[in-house]
């Protein structure tokens, strides 16, 4: 378990991880992927070498580019590694959903659109950041294809009450309006549409089976695991059943003091992990090593 009492230190972990990079240029596209368009935003620091790994950002549920905020950018910074992030279809500025979700949704996502979009942005080596839906959604793509790594934070891969009993009172916080006026901010008209799929889906008793269980033996990449002791959508089974279950090499972070976005809840901490369980295997000579001065 990794504290984060005053969110910026932790031990083993204290480095500055931002070290001086190049101004990153940013550049705002509109893909073409499976009949849909999709908006994806490419993040560039000066320093990133042509045979570096991509950092892909994968959001949660409710999430989309904007709702990653300042975490992107950050890591760019902390690792030197080039960035593509995008709204899956019906989130953010993308097309809307043209069809009511299943219970495969979730590969869905992973099988179909994912390699549409790392193709679509000539992207062959890319390392997954998923947060929630977007880490399950790392781990089954994973599971079908070689990615560089993985990291998966808040991801499930099963269905249980806490995860339930969590959106039940998102789905209160939705019909007192704070929250659906946020999401409408990030998703305008995609918003309700959003929502409702989200909730509608996990709370169905159609869903109660679903499980990824089955699929971990199948990720040989290296995956970082990352989850939050207060997490408001699951238990700490998750981390340890994917631990348990992935057939490559494991780190698994329980992070005390956050809960289900530890990006969001403690950024310095996230972005130190990440950084340096990535500098742990990549080559001496890669970016992320120079940018983090090849200290261990």
């Amino acid at each position: 378990m990794v504290p984060v009492a005053g969110r910026d230190r932790v031990r083993g972990y204290n480095h500055p991880v931002a070290r001086p990079v190049a101004e990153l240029e940013r550049e705002d596209l509109e893909l073409e992927v499976g009949g849909a368009r999709l908006a994806a935003r490419r993040l560039q620091p000066g320093i990133a070498a042509a045979a570096a790994p991509t950092l892909v950002f994968l959001h949660e549920g409710l999430g989309c580019i904007e709702a990653w905020r300042s975490f992107p950018e950050r890591l760019v910074r902390a690792t030197g590694l080039p960035a593509l992030l995008y709204d899956r279809r019906g989130y953010g500025r993308s097309s809307a959903l043209d069809r009511p979700w299943g219970a495969d949704y979730l590969h869905r996502a992973a099988l179909d659109e994912l390699p549409g979009v790392l193709a679509a942005c000539a992207v062959e080596s890319p390392l997954l950041i998923g947060h929630s839906d977007g880490g399950t959604i790392a781990l089954l793509y994973a599971a079908h294809h070689a990615p560089v790594a993985i990291v998966a934070e808040a991801a499930h891969c099963f269905v249980e009450e806490a995860a339930r009993a969590g959106i039940r009172r998102t789905v209160a916080r939705w019909e007192r309006g704070n929250l659906r006026r946020r999401l409408e901010r990030l998703h305008g008209a995609n918003a309700e549409p959003v929502f409702r799929s989200w909730a509608d889906t996990w709370l169905a008793p159609w869903f109660d089976g679903w499980s990824i269980i089955d699929a971990l033996p199948a990720v040989r990449c290296p995956a970082l695991l990352l989850q939050g002791v207060d997490d408001e959508y699951a238990t700490p089974d998750h981390l340890a059943e994917i631990a348990a279950g992935l057939a490559g090499p494991v780190h698994a972070e329980l992070l005390d003091g956050c809960g289900h976005a530890p990006h969001h809840e403690a950024p310095a901490v996230v972005i130190s992990l990440v950084a340096r369980w990535i500098s742990s295997w990549l080559t001496p000579a890669s970016p992320a090593e120079r940018a983090l001065g090849g200290d261990g």
